[in-house]
């Protein structure tokens, strides 16, 4: 479904914003930083974390460490944050797409925004449904690993701190959507494979 062909829905008439492919940039960067619920907890959560890894560094003697163990403890988790996770993450919001409802689902990797981006076959989103897909994603490959690296010595504890701090960023598209989605109620997204998502409100 084109946007045209959306206007003329009466269910889509509303229409908040029109995103093409090389809007995303501009937008990620200025949901981001808008003050609001989503986004403070982000930011404390990625504050905490790095706070987290420093009182590690000296509670757990970890400047004693090898220099090599720290290399490939840290290019460890970046690059599984740059090859691996990325493609469990996008893996999670397919499979969400897939089970409420979306007939197709496209990967495609995004030169401007350096991650993967999925699209599907005119496909609606609710707030309440991208909020839990986000949440769950998030939880899988940020949370857990920075839990996780407690249980561990040396290269995996520095590999899974890395991990989470790196996929924590990796994960600024979905904390703007949700961020623009907070401030509209009874908004919804539309995800069509011509790479355009219409945020919208349904007309009550």
């Amino acid at each position: 479904m084109n946007t045209e062909l959306i206007k003329k829905n009466s269910q889509y008439k509303s229409i908040l914003t029109v995103l093409n492919g090389n809007d995303w940039l501009l937008f990620m960067a200025t949901f981001v930083r808008r003050i609001n619920p989503v986004t403070i907890i982000f930011w404390l959560y990625l504050g905490s974390l790095l706070v987290a890894f420093l009182i590690s560094i000296f509670a757990f003697n970890l400047m004693l460490l090898n220099s090599r163990i720290w290399i490939i403890g840290i290019i460890g988790g970046l690059l599984l944050s740059l090859l691996v996770t990325p493609i469990l993450h996008e893996f999670i919001h397919s499979f969400f797409y897939k089970l409420l409802g979306a007939k197709k689902v496209v990967f495609k990797w995004s030169k401007r925004l350096l991650r993967f981006n999925i699209y599907s076959s005119d496909f609606v989103l609710s707030k309440k449904n991208y909020y839990v897909i986000s949440l769950v994603a998030f939880l899988l490959f940020s949370v857990t690993p920075f839990a996780l690296s407690f249980f561990f010595n040396n290269v995996l504890f520095l590999l899974l701190q890395s991990l989470s701090i790196f996929h924590s960023f990796y994960a600024l598209k979905d904390l703007a959507v949700c961020s623009y989605l907070y401030k509209h109620h009874n908004s919804y997204l539309h995800i069509g494979q011509d790479e355009r998502a219409v945020f919208y409100k349904n007309i009550e």
